[in-house]
């Protein structure tokens, strides 16, 4: 089950995760993660369904239990 982010900034989402998920290898052309600070989860879902490069990356960590505090 997908985690429920609804409404919350990628900021306030790497608050819930490990720092090292900033380590973690992003495709070429993504955006950095300073970059996605005030972006909201919508935000970062859209962009990924709209195939904008790195976004699905993004979503992958961000959705990842592997990463979780």
């Amino acid at each position: 089950m997908p985690p429920d982010f609804s409404g919350m900034t990628v900021r306030e989402i790497l608050k819930r995760k490990k720092g090292q998920i900033k380590q973690a290898r992003l495709v070429p052309g993504s955006p950095s993660w300073d970059a996605l600070q005030s972006m909201t989860w919508e935000q970062v879902l859209d962009s990924a369904k709209r195939n904008i490069v790195g976004y699905k990356t993004i979503l992958k960590l961000l959705s990842s239990t592997e990463y979780d505090k």
